[in-house]
């Protein structure tokens, strides 16, 4: 459930993070095995001694040693020294065994440094009767689609700011007759009608999304940026919201809210957590206790596929 306020309670702060990999390499009589090794920063380098007497681990070339890695103590089964590999590690760090560097006892390691990513931070969300809004984690990659028509008097809103690095963004857009689709360049003071493609989001400068049908119109809107690193635990797979039905969000909260009979709103998600929740009217869930109607309470989320459904008039906020 965490997820599910970070990402369209909070909104949608991703952090990209990689899972750190122990990199074993045995030391016998005059070879390093495996003799190259290729890591991430972060990634742990663990040497074990297996046969010979004894080993070091010295960086540089020509058994020359260069200043940057120094380490003693192979010297008996079950030894074994681990250095985690430092974000300004060099590309390349090529080391040898003091006493058996002359017989090529020589090795490399090999850094790859990861692409840099950007985030995409969603600061504030408001959505009037969609005729679907769904938020969808894809694995490496988040969407949201929120379609309308006049009809419904739908429109929307959609704050963020791009934070760390530039990143680019999949939209698939239209509007027909009174509707439109547009781009608010908060940075830049522009204000222009969005198309379909790649578009490139630059670091350090805030946009708004933002559209409605109009009198007479159709609008639709869709975008899906770059989220690596989503904790599973809390991990939102899908919110959807139909009918009359408003969303708005700044913070760390969420408030939806539905006020016609007939329609079935509902938000479904996966994951294990807490989080503070007040009901009022029509708010159910055949999984989760939920605070009495007009009340706040600390809801436990556990484990497994829950939804909350909204009928009639309902309020539900959330926040963490």
């Amino acid at each position: 459930m965490k997820k599910l306020i970070t990402c369209l309670f909070a909104l949608l702060c991703s952090s990209a993070f990689s899972i750190a990999e122990t990199h074993v390499v045995e030391a016998y009589s005059t070879t390093f095995v495996p003799d190259t090794v290729t890591v991430a920063p972060g990634d742990v380098i663990r040497w074990e001694y297996v046969t010979g007497y004894p080993h070091s681990v010295y960086s540089g070339s020509n058994c020359t040693w260069d200043g940057y890695l120094a380490f003693n103590g192979l010297n008996s089964p079950g030894d074994f020294i681990e250095w985690t590999v430092p974000d300004d590690a060099p590309n390349e760090i090529p080391y040898f065994c003091q006493l058996h560097c002359g017989n090529g006892m020589t090795a490399m390691i090999n850094v790859e440094t990861p692409e840099p990513l950007g985030d995409m931070q969603i600061g504030f969300v408001t959505i009037v009767n969609a005729d679907i809004m769904e938020y969808t984690f894809l694995g490496d990659s988040s969407l949201i689609s929120i379609l309308g028509d006049s009809i419904a008097g739908s429109s929307f809103n959609l704050g963020v700011e791009i934070e760390g690095y530039d990143i680019d963004v999949e939209l698939t857009v239209y509007a027909t007759g009174t509707g439109l689709v547009n781009l608010l360049d908060i940075t830049a003071g522009t204000d222009e009608p969005l198309g379909s493609g790649t578009l490139t989001l630059f670091a350090g400068q805030r946009y708004m999304f933002h559209g409605n049908a109009g009198q007479k119109g159709t609008m639709g809107f869709n975008i899906i940026w770059p989220e690596e690193g989503v904790e599973e635990e809390g991990e939102m797979t899908a919110i959807s919201l139909h009918g009359d039905a408003t969303v708005s969000a700044s913070g760390d909260s969420l408030t939806l809210t539905t006020t016609s009979e007939g329609f079935n709103n509902f938000i479904t998600f996966e994951g294990e957590s807490e989080m503070m929740m007040t009901v009022i009217g029509g708010v159910t869930s055949s999984t989760l206790m939920l605070p009495a109607n007009g009340d706040e309470g600390l809801v436990t989320i556990p484990a497994g596929t829950h939804i909350i459904e909204l009928t009639g008039f309902a309020v539900l906020t959330g926040y963490e």
